[in-house]
């Protein structure tokens, strides 16, 4: 082998390796960028059989301009941390045509560990975390190859490989466990292109449709004791409260209302109303809103409630949180001094048909129950529910009460406050997600983005705001029953992701295998990721009574058990290798020629030192070659030492050599 130059099996490590720290990122880089990497590894694997030639340097120039025009398009609007691991992929997939010696594989491999854990800033669960440590193990072994000065079977490094990094195992779950949570040195946060934001401060007719094209999971959520209801998880998240004509949106926001909010919910807790406990694990949504169960009573102090019973953070939400809550089934009685109707009774110039109908209607009721009850019979005799409802125009209240009359929850929600605002009663939007999927084998609820639903706040003033959800007046199945009961009859449901929509709604054993890998990838989140939550009560169990003497023992012990234990296999691993049978044939040979200074040196191969023998002593050339032969024969064997015949003929021929030597 030439000095420097990589072998051929390390040379399959080293693809197998770039494809391993890529495979996870598929999903989030650009399109073109995979097939690069296809591209590049294809070629030099071509080269290695020596179909093709290693490219000229006008081709290899090809390639980095078009993969630079390639990510400047990707990410001119910027692209945060994705762009930064889109770049170190384009960097080792170009850098993989032109891979020849071991200088080359150490870029490759050192970047490919780099590739490597940045998949867990995208995804975290179980599955993920697994594939990690065999990708991981991979690009180790294909390291390992690289320092190797001949071929071993192809898997012997791979399992060489996994034996050496076991005991780190044990060592990373003791400093999982016992290291001090610290904050980011610095913040790399995704960009917001790559995260499922879901719901929008704002709602044109449509909006919502779009997100029942997503089965992406929005929060899980598990109640401390007995769950709620499909028909009352109502998941509120985002009040619109201001109107142009066609869109809802939310212009100047609401009062923070934290000390009224928690005066009320202590007199409801006095007066035994029934609450909620439970516990939110949201997904990343780069927005500040935290969906919860209608009505909220109990929240963590760090966060921000608002006049309008909605909670947000005080940053954006770019990883997975973990929140415990309460709520209560009503809302809680405001003076109306706390609430300016102004903007729930705003409405601008236009939808003159609707306002007739509103005033119509006005003159033929005595109270808002009747004006609503009016609404309701109108809805359920006249109008159909549909993901793919017609196209409206600008006015798209009339639009769609006279003309189309067929529509989603945003339409029917819009529609609904108009009426009631042209009535005269304070009315509002409110978006947020609606049901979600019960999952038996760790009791809690999924709520996916095809769950998200729109419904009506409206203001009535012997019992405040009361929820309206015109939907049900429509299609009292989508709130009683899972919304992938009910949309899955829609041709539009999840139109987008056909295999998911399969795998919601296939067969009793596929479901359940769904459910049963979501309840441990749950357990995963719960536990492992949100650790810092729980680690002073794991600590205080384990140790009795938490010191940092104790704590610095707990981490101390493990450490020093696993290096003696790993120093123990050494030596034993050592006393092996003087008893085999084969090397203890080559120390005899050693041995003897040492009082003549030529002993084999350190590192040197056998077929060196037979050669560097017969140099000296031609004699025994013939003996040292076939020694040499054997030696090799047996070595790589599979079942080395039952060769017993091979053996013999290698004794034979050291006993040959030695009385030769003796002769001359």
């Amino acid at each position: 082998m030439k000095t420097g130059q990589l072998s051929r099996q390390a040379l399959l490590w080293q693809l197998l390796s770039v494809i391993a720290a890529t495979i996870p990122h598929v999903s989030h880089i650009p399109w073109w960028v995979s097939l690069l990497v296809v591209t590049t590894v294809g070629w030099r694997f071509l080269v290695y059989t020596g179909r093709w030639s290693f490219p000229p340097w006008w081709v290899k120039a090809l390639f980095v301009i078009g993969a630079a025009v390639g990510v400047l398009v990707s990410y001119k609007a910027g692209g945060g941390i994705s762009a930064t691991v889109t770049l170190l992929i384009v960097g080792f997939g170009l850098k993989v045509i032109e891979l020849y010696k071991q200088r080359d594989s150490y870029v490759i491999l050192f970047v490919a560990y780099l590739v490597t854990a940045t998949q867990f800033l995208f995804s975290q669960n179980m599955l993920m975390a697994v594939y990690i440590f065999l990708a991981l193990t991979i690009v180790t072994t294909a390291l390992l190859n690289a320092n190797l000065n001949r071929d071993m079977r192809f898997f012997s490094a791979f399992k060489r490989v996994f034996w050496m990094l076991l005991p780190a195992y044990p060592l990373m779950i003791v400093l999982f466990i016992g290291m001090p949570r610290l904050g980011p040195i610095w913040d790399v946060g995704l960009d917001k292109s790559m995260a499922k934001t879901g719901l929008s401060d704002s709602m044109s007719p449509g909006d919502i449709t779009r997100l029942t094209r997503s089965a992406e999971i929005a929060f899980r959520v598990s109640f401390d004791e007995r769950a709620p209801s499909q028909a009352q998880l109502y998941w509120r998240a985002i009040v619109l409260n201001d109107f142009d004509g066609r869109r809802w949106f939310n212009d100047k926001g609401a009062l923070k209302l934290d000390a009224e909010i928690a005066s009320a919910s202590n007199r409801a807790e006095r007066e035994n109303s029934p609450l909620w406990r439970y516990e939110l694990i949201l997904e990343p949504t780069q927005r500040q809103y935290i969906p919860t169960l209608d009505y909220l009573s109990f929240w963590d102090k760090q966060l921000v409630v608002y006049s309008d019973f909605t909670l947000t953070s005080k940053t954006a939400q770019t990883s997975r949180n973990q929140f415990s809550l309460s709520s209560q089934m009503r809302a809680i009685e405001q003076d109306r001094k706390i609430d300016s109707f102004t903007r729930e009774l705003q409405l601008p110039k236009g939808n003159d048909r609707a306002k007739d109908l509103a005033r119509r209607w006005l003159r033929e009721t005595d109270n808002p129950n009747d004006f609503i009850a009016r609404i309701e019979k109108y809805f359920n005799e006249e109008f159909s529910y549909s993901l793919e409802p017609p196209r409206l125009g600008r006015d798209s209240v009339s639009e769609f009460l006279f003309d189309s009359k067929v529509g989603f929850c945003g339409h029917f929600a819009g529609a609904t406050v108009f009426l009631l605002r042209e009535a005269g009663v304070p009315a509002r939007v409110v978006t947020g997600y609606q049901g979600g999927e019960w999952n038996a084998f760790q009791n809690y609820y999924v709520v996916r983005q095809y769950d998200a639903h729109a419904w009506v706040e409206a203001w009535l003033p012997e019992k405040g705001w009361v929820r309206l959800d015109p939907t049900a007046w429509v299609a009292p199945e989508r709130v009683q029953a899972p919304a992938e009961n009910t949309l899955s009859k829609d041709q539009a449901f999840l139109k987008d992701n056909l295999l998911m929509s399969w795998g919601l709604t296939g067969n009793g054993l596929i479901a359940n295998v769904r459910m049963r890998l979501e309840a441990i990838n749950y357990g995963w989140h719960r536990w492992v990721l949100n650790y810092h939550h729980q680690q002073k009560d794991v600590l205080q169990q384990l140790l009795g009574s938490f010191s940092i003497t104790k704590l610095a023992l707990f981490i101390f012990v493990p450490f020093c058990a696993v290096i003696g234990f790993t120093v123990l296999m050494l030596l034993r691993n050592a006393r092996k290798v003087s008893a085999d049978p084969l090397n203890k044939q080559i120390q005899r040979l050693s041995i003897y020629f040492s009082a003549f200074g030529l002993e084999r040196s350190k590192g040197e191969t056998i077929a060196n030192y037979c050669h560097r023998l017969a140099a000296e002593y031609p004699s025994m050339a013939i003996s040292l070659t076939e020694l040499s032969k054997l030696f090799e024969k047996v070595q790589y064997a599979e079942q080395r030492f039952e060769n017993e015949d091979e053996i013999e003929l290698i004794k034979t021929h050291v006993e040959c050599c030695i009385k030769e030597h003796s002769r001359i």
